[in-house]
């Protein structure tokens, strides 16, 4: 089975992914575990995620683990999500915008360096 999501390069404590098909809880987990290493090294994280060929979330999945949000939700500084439009909405629930102190913005493909600018600043 293909990795939905793919950590492009880290530079300090910015994450740039891209994130394509179907993701699955797996992609989540290792997107975790590389957030929770540069959050152990004492680094408020950033996250840039640029959803390419995004179809979304495996239905029916255990996305119930919040094990993470719980111990590192406000360990994350940013996030910029760039995308189609249409995933916004879902995007933002998914994260949880709102339900902790990480920044969070969506951004249309066509702004990747202004997301990229907003997620460092």
């Amino acid at each position: 089975m293909p990795v939905a999501c793919e950590i492009i390069r880290i530079d300090g404590a910015l994450m740039h992914v891209r994130i394509s098909g179907i993701m699955e809880p797996a992609d989540q987990e290792s997107l975790q575990t590389v957030a929770a290493s540069l959050i152990a090294q004492g680094l408020k994280v950033r996250l840039l995620a640029t959803l390419d060929d995004f179809e979304g979330w495996r239905k029916g999945a255990d996305w119930g683990d919040i094990a993470f949000f719980m111990t590192h939700g406000n360990d994350v500084a940013r996030m910029a999500i760039v995308g189609d439009e249409r995933w916004k909405d879902q995007i933002f629930a998914f994260v949880g915008k709102g339900l902790r102190d990480t920044e969070v913005e969506f951004f249309p493909l066509s702004s990747e360096g202004e997301a990229e600018r907003w997620v460092r600043a």
